[in-house]
């Protein structure tokens, strides 16, 4: 309420205290809703904030890959103004558009600050070879796949070990000393093979990250029968997970095929029936979304559901 009322009053009240040349007069009114300094400082005439954040961007070879990676690094608006440690959102498919679009309203401190590290094949492939390339990444050995995936030929699965080093291991460690990361707040975000990544991860390695939103995996035997071979070691999950689909992939005739729908119902149930006493599970089904259309919101939802708001 105090932050809607403060855009508010920025909106009706900066265009007359401007133009009179009387920014006190704002400044007052923003200090006396308890509106945060940085935020009073970010809307002033003189503020020496960004309106948007900047992009950083390098190819990257993950060991044992014939192929390079492009890793953009999306630096939040205050960043050049703090010298303060940012969470960090990793997103793969190189998807760092509409995780921006996600953060959207952070210019003016009224939505988290993230960095963002967007990592996949570059915009330049062909989309048989982004859909090679991002398969190969995110699956691991037919040996660990079930009835759906195990279809897939040998050789076009099997990176998903090494494509969690090369984030965990090779890219966080160099970027960790660049870049102001906070390694005590790092997630992940995919969606459709991505986030079947995320649950590979999340039932192998939960560690590698503190938070996961995991927007419309397939293939639900695959990861029940991972989660069952991580129960019978481990009793807790420390994690906070937003898991998603959109409503129209329950009837699709393509999506409902991989079984996106029964995959985000199954792992839900299973999870929350394991009642792992660390883990903090949010599941959505977004009304009218398709495959296609779901991920801005799963992304706005699942930033918002994980981090909150400043």
């Amino acid at each position: 309420m105090r932050v809607c009322s403060a855009v508010l009053l920025f909106a009706v009240a900066s265009s007359a205290a401007i133009a009179q040349n009387d920014d006190d007069q704002l400044q007052q009114a923003l200090q006396d809703l308890n509106i945060s300094k940085e935020i009073i400082a970010r809307l002033s005439p003189d503020s020496k904030y960004r309106v948007r954040g900047t992009v950083h961007v390098r190819q990257e070879r993950a060991k044992g890959w014939e192929w390079d990676h492009q890793v953009r690094i999306y630096l939040p608006p205050s960043y050049e103004q703090t010298d303060r440690m940012y969470p960090t959102l990793w997103v793969t498919d190189n998807n760092l558009e509409t995780i921006q679009a996600a953060l959207s309203g952070g210019s003016m401190g009224f939505t988290q600050e993230l960095i963002v590290v967007a990592i996949g094949p570059p915009g330049d492939v062909n989309p048989a070879e982004f859909q090679r390339r991002r398969t190969y990444d995110f699956i691991p050995p037919t040996e660990e796949l079930g009835p759906l995936l195990g279809t897939n030929p040998a050789d076009s699965v099997g990176g998903a070990a090494g494509f969690l080093d090369f984030i965990a291991n090779q890219l966080r460690p160099m970027l960790a000393r660049e870049y102001r990361l906070d390694l005590d707040d790092q997630g992940y975000a995919g969606h459709s093979g991505g986030a079947q990544f995320g649950l590979y991860v999340l039932l192998n390695k939960p560690e590698s990250f503190h938070k996961y939103i995991i927007s419309s995996p397939a293939a639900y035997q695959t990861w029940l029968d991972m989660e069952a071979r991580y129960f019978e070691k481990n009793k807790d999950l420390n994690a906070k997970v937003f898991l998603s689909a959109g409503e129209e992939e329950f009837t699709h005739a393509i999506w409902s095929r991989s079984q996106i729908g029964s995959t985000v119902a199954t792992m839900a149930e299973r999870l929350s029936a394991r009642a792992y006493p660390s883990l903090e599970l949010t599941v959505r089904i977004f009304p009218g979304e398709d495959h296609l259309t779901v991920t801005p919101m799963a992304y706005t939802r699942g930033i918002r559901a994980l981090w909150g708001n400043p």
